[in-house]
């Protein structure tokens, strides 16, 4: 049911590495992320850290998110799951990362996120088989 899930989380240069670890470690085994450092559009550093889970523990993270998220926010995703998941399969939402940092597991629009892709295994590979997956899957 998932081939994917792919977390990503920007680390500004005003910003604790070590706290978005932290906040990252709700979800994710923070000594798997990789680190990868990019410089921004006013030549300030950034550094991204992301983790790719594959099959099982992509389902174990959504084992996880069902325990951590809130009964409003999991009946949030799967009411907005259709226009979640686009033509490629790929269930799409962000979480709050300062949030997290503190050990709360939210939904969040903001651009300061965790942002998470899942990778939806569907065969065919078609949207709206995707889209019944991922709704199984909240």
């Amino acid at each position: 049911m998932i081939h994917r899930v792919t977390f990503r989380a920007f680390v500004a240069s005003t910003e604790d590495e070590e706290k978005v670890r932290e906040a990252l470690s709700l979800f994710v085994p923070p000594e798997s992320l990789t680190r990868t450092r990019v410089v921004g559009h006013h030549g300030n550093e950034i550094i991204i850290l992301a983790i790719d889970l594959r099959k099982k523990e992509g389902l174990r993270f959504f084992d996880r998110l069902r325990e951590v998220l809130s009964e409003g926010e999991i009946a949030r995703l799967r009411r907005e799951v259709d226009l979640r998941v686009d033509d490629e399969c790929r269930l799409h939402f962000r979480l709050d990362k300062q949030a997290a940092y503190r050990g709360v597991a939210r939904l969040t629009d903001s651009g300061d996120s965790i942002t998470v892709s899942a990778h939806i295994e569907s065969y065919p590979a078609r949207r709206e088989k995707a889209v019944l997956a991922a709704g199984e899957l909240l």
